[in-house]
């Protein structure tokens, strides 16, 4: 019981640390003004009708989208100064010595991230989709939509910052960690920006890739049509889309545990 009690003053230890001034209120200002600019009207209530279900969806799918590039940045950015910082600043070696096991470690230090920051994102497309469309008639279809954005999220988030750990515990050092982070963010937002003109028929394939794939199953799952002419993602079922998912967000994540439990070692 000792030790579960010191395992979670450890998490909340490193979320003060994490989450400290400015960081929570640059991350809810940012996630906050992002979002709403994605949506035409803040406030109004929609009225039920035919189409509804459609705007709905449309509204919860470009929220999701508007916020996707700057959480991905961020959690990337966060749990790579969890990592490195700790180990420059010599934190690290102190908490291995610590007696807590170094799953519970890597947890502590992947969950203070994480949570906080997938909560505060669906929080607030919560916030916005319930202001803008709930009502006695639909208040329970528009709950139960929002609530696939925090998987979808979720599973997005867990790639980059899985991503970025590796990177952390390869680096070891603050600010090139943070940097290859960001650009390695940058980069797998990029690719699916190019358009056949430019990769030829490979940019089919984008779809699929670990940016473009949570959207697209979440567009699948709502029956989203694709402004443009259909392509594979046609092809993939919405179950298919979130398999995809899953294994992206454990593709870094797996191994980079492995690694901090097995061969992590602090070098004098």
């Amino acid at each position: 019981m000792k030790l579960i009690n010191f395992d979670w003053t450890l998490l909340k230890a490193d979320m003060r640390k994490v989450w400290s001034r400015p960081t929570f209120e640059l991350a809810v200002g940012l996630a906050f003004f992002i979002s709403i600019t994605s949506v035409q009207t803040l406030f109004e209530v929609t009225t039920v009708s035919a189409d509804f279900y459609s705007v709905i969806t449309e509204t919860l799918v470009r929220v999701t989208t508007t916020q996707m590039l700057p959480l991905v940045i961020l959690s990337g950015i966060l749990v790579s100064l969890s990592f490195a910082r700790d180990y420059e600043q010599g934190l690290m070696q102190t908490l291995l010595s610590l007696p807590v096991s170094r799953t519970s470690i890597f947890a502590v230090k992947f969950v203070a991230v994480v949570l906080p920051l997938i909560l505060l994102s669906w929080g607030i497309t919560l916030f916005i989709m319930v202001m803008n469309y709930f009502t006695a008639a639909s208040g329970l279809l528009v709950l139960q939509l929002s609530f696939w954005a925090l998987p979808v999220t979720l599973f997005a988030v867990m790639f980059y910052a899985g991503l970025a750990s590796l990177i952390a515990l390869a680096l070891k050092k603050t600010i090139t960690s943070t940097l290859a982070t960001v650009l390695a963010g940058f980069f797998v937002w990029f690719i699916t920006t190019l358009t056949p003109e430019v990769l030829g028929p490979i940019a089919d394939y984008l779809v699929f890739s670990p940016y473009a794939a949570p959207l697209w199953a979440l567009k699948r799952l709502f029956g989203t049509r694709p402004m443009s002419e259909p392509g594979l993602e046609m092809n993939l079922p919405p179950w298919g889309f979130f398999i995809l998912i899953i294994f992206y967000a454990l593709v870094f994540l797996v191994p980079t545990y492995i690694y901090f439990t097995k061969k992590f070692e602090v070098k004098e």
